[in-house]
């Protein structure tokens, strides 16, 4: 769960270089504490030699003004701050007149740390380019396959938020899609096995066919059986699968869901939160193990009567199964409904999803983390489905 916060620097700071060949500032030390750093270094150096005998080789110290200053800033700086350096030390030679071996040496020991800082900074805006670049990439793929969903959908107001376990990437194995067809808001969220490129490509597979099939089956069941065998064509890998839970919501608020191996969606509803019961069945590409054909038209929920007012969301093991220092799995209804009691209704979707990250995330410790998705579904309050106001 640490990815949101890792990448979030590269997100900030993704300006380009700055003038005079300063790099960006991202990750590093603020400027002013690093010039200030400098300069009281070289301040320093000339008060102490000026106070203490020749032989304290006091002025040898200004070696480190080009490797501070590459601390915050570029090569045009890095070079001025190396003549800098060299200036005092030569002004300080009559406090030891007869060390002009040393001075010439610190100088050479300067201009070749000078040099050293300006090629090592260099590199690392050439590295920090490219990364941005292959982020930029990473985003537009994600764009592609993870189709923000509408701002609202049918009754609903909706969100989604996604954060990849890879330092400084957006997108992995998790997936979310959401539509509205001739039988109500039909939602999706899954997890793929795995991670990577493939990963990706998978979820793409999935997200598909689900955006055609959504349209045309009938039932959950039927739908999750279309997604199954669309991934059945694409897969290779035998040990491949994805959990995947889908949710329908009729425009009358009864509401349905159908799970393949994937963790229950939740309802937010009079400040608290409970669980949608859902049928039951193989994670998708799974189909194969199966000791008898599945029923096509179920097992479904026996439904659930969703009011205006209330939130559904759906998220990932992401969430779920972020851990903290102890080992202690995220409370994840706990918090949801800590949250509601915090926050006065209607709730914001959006605002849900970034306050359940950022919550989530203090929560977890540092090698905990994994691809999470969240996607909320809020019914803002009004009159009852089927009601005249």
């Amino acid at each position: 769960m640490r990815a949101g916060r890792r990448d979030g620097s590269l997100r900030e700071g993704s300006d380009r270089d700055g003038q005079d060949g300063e790099p960006a500032a991202s990750g590093r030390r603020p400027r002013a504490a690093v010039l200030g750093t400098a300069l009281l270094l070289c301040t320093l150096v000339a008060v102490l030699q000026l106070s203490t005998p020749p032989s304290s080789h006091i002025a040898s110290v200004l070696v480190a003004v080009p490797a501070v200053i590459s601390f915050g800033f570029g090569p045009p700086v890095i070079i001025g701050s190396a003549a800098v350096a060299v200036g005092i030390r030569w002004l300080l030679l009559p406090t030891e007149p007869h060390r002009i071996g040393s001075a010439i040496g610190t100088t050479v020991v300067i201009c070749v740390i000078a040099a050293l800082s300006c090629f090592v900074v260099r590199h690392v805006e050439r590295e920090t380019t490219r990364l941005r670049k292959v982020v930029s990439v990473a985003e537009t793929a994600q764009r592609a396959v993870l189709r923000p969903p509408p701002e609202t959908l049918g009754p609903f107001r909706t969100a989604a938020s996604y954060l990849a376990a890879e330092q400084y990437a957006r997108i992995g194995g998790d997936l979310y899609a959401v539509v509205d067809t001739r039988f109500g808001v039909r939602a999706l969220i899954g997890d793929v096995r795995g991670k990577g490129l493939d990963a990706v490509s998978t979820a793409a597979t999935v997200l598909g066919s689900f955006h055609e099939a959504a349209y045309e089956e009938a039932t959950l069941g039927r739908l999750a059986g279309r997604l199954d065998t669309g991934l059945n064509r694409f897969l290779r890998d035998e040990e491949a699968f994805v959990t995947a839970l889908l949710i329908q919501i009729a425009p009358d608020g009864h509401t349905e869901a159908y799970s393949c191996g994937h963790p229950p969606s939740l309802v937010l509803r009079d400040g608290a939160a409970q669980e949608l019961p859902a049928g039951t069945g193989l994670p998708l590409g799974l189909s194969a193990l199966a000791s008898a054909p599945a029923d096509a038209d179920g097992p479904q929920s026996a439904g659930t009567l969703l009011r205006p007012g209330d939130t559904i969301l759906l998220y990932t093991d992401g969430i779920a199964e972020a851990r903290n220092d102890a080992g202690t799995f995220y409370p994840l209804a706990d918090r949801l409904t800590a949250y509601q009691r915090a926050h006065s209704p209607p709730v914001d979707p959006q605002h849900l999803l970034t306050w359940l990250l950022e919550d989530a995330q203090e929560y977890s410790s540092a090698d905990t983390y994994d691809d999470a998705a969240l996607l909320a579904l809020a019914w803002p309050p009004g009159p009852e489905p089927g009601r005249l106001p």
